[in-house]
């Protein structure tokens, strides 16, 4: 295979500085539907805010940060215009997520100094559909994976183009962070001392798929350079759809709930273990007056955590109009993507109760007060170790 990657970084939030030029070089931070953080400038990242945050967390790591709504028809509209240009080559363009393409080259190229120039043009044409304060960055290899990583390391502007014989030299340095893994299994591998592609290629086959599954056997593969996706063309209805009759007909948000979940769990699993998720879905609601309600939402990023796409679709049925009792439901996958690989967070951000207090209280009840607390002393005392001092924590105190 022959597939090159076109990728924008911050790919939101450039177009939201775009489009209001107030906006640069202050701590910003975009709002998806859910009232969850889907896009961050440098400035915000610097002070920890971080994707998938809520609003009130943001706010809380900093009480400056500007929240503003993510406008998802301009986005989606941007989005493409930049796919669509891509495509004019001709050859077959998969949208991946937000200003992030693959491109099969396998028809016209196929070696790093073949692509360079087809790869440098439609850089050009994709720097020209969107804008001067967008600039993309491409990666070209035989696989989706590393086409991704090479674009992903490459400067806005600069393309770094891999070729097969060295494939696992250029992985082994680069984070495991790439990896679309969940953020308990990142952080497993980080506390067991794997930070880089090429500690986790190595570890043993068998040990991986017991602790991770066929997610991280697959993302192993990955990490190894053997990714044998083919591109494949943006298209509608990615899964046939799921009918849902209800008799006797109901009215009970949660009872229709529950039966969509266990309907979509089968396909989210199986895009889960492919390190997918769901993007677009679409629901068609038959009441028992002969009237239709329809809800097609596009989530932010692909998904497939379930209790993610619970809270998105209870909020769905709760604020849609219902005219009589459901009798049947019709439910359709129209697009899946990639998993985007998550931000690690030692613990969740409450200010109720602190995780650490939690962890001490669980410990000391076995092994007894081992935890102690840093104090500083005497800032100014000319000796390092006479400034502060470790007082020992005892089980109660606040942290």
């Amino acid at each position: 295979m022959s597939i090159m990657c076109c990728r924008v970084p911050n790919f939101l939030m450039g177009l939201a500085e775009r489009d209001k030029p107030e906006l640069a070089g202050r701590p910003v931070a975009l709002l998806g539907a859910d009232e969850l953080v889907c896009a961050v400038s440098s400035e915000a990242r610097q002070s920890g805010i971080t994707l998938q945050m809520e609003s009130r967390q943001a706010r809380m790591r900093c009480p400056d940060v500007r929240l503003y709504p993510l406008d998802l028809e301009t986005s989606q509209a941007e989005q493409g215009a930049f796919v669509g240009r891509l495509a004019e080559c001709g050859l077959p363009v998969e949208a991946a997520s937000w200003g992030l393409a693959y491109v099969d080259l396998h028809a016209v190229a196929a070696t790093s100094q073949t692509v360079q120039p087809f790869c440098a043009d439609l850089g050009k044409q994709a720097r020209g559909v969107l804008g001067e304060n967008l600039v993309p960055s491409i990666g070209w290899d035989t696989s989706k994976f590393t086409a991704r990583a090479a674009a992903s390391t490459a400067t806005p502007g600069h393309m770094r183009l891999v070729d097969h014989n060295n494939e696992e030299r250029f992985l082994r340095p680069l984070s495991i962070g790439l990896l679309p893994l969940s953020p308990l299994a990142l952080q497993q591998l980080t506390w067991l001392g794997i930070r880089t592609l090429g500690q986790f290629a190595k570890l043993p086959k068998t040990a991986v798929w017991q602790r991770f599954g066929a997610e991280g056997k697959l993302a192993q593969q990955w990490a190894q350079g053997r990714d044998t996706r083919p591109v494949r063309r943006t298209i509608e209805e990615a899964t046939p759809p799921l009918s849902i009759d209800f008799d006797p007909p109901t009215g009970l948000h949660s009872e229709v709930l529950e039966a969509l979940l266990s309907n979509l769990r089968p396909s989210l699993s199986a895009l889960a273990r492919r390190l997918e998720g769901c993007r677009r879905l679409r629901l068609d609601l038959h009441f028992d007056d002969d009237s239709t309600r329809h809800v097609d939402h596009t989530f932010v990023e692909p998904m497939a955590e379930e209790s993610r796409l619970r809270a998105t679709l209870s909020h769905q049925l709760e604020i849609l109009s219902w005219p009589a009792e459901l009798v049947s439901l019709k439910s359709s996958l129209l697009d899946y993507g990639e998993l985007v690989p998550h931000q690690l967070m030692l613990f969740d951000l409450d200010t109720e109760r602190s995780p650490l207090r939690e962890l001490a209280e669980k410990l000391s009840g076995r092994y007894r007060e081992l935890f102690f607390r840093f104090l500083l002393s005497d800032e100014g005392h000319p000796l390092s170790e006479r400034r502060s001092t470790m007082n020992l924590l005892l089980a109660g105190e606040a942290i």
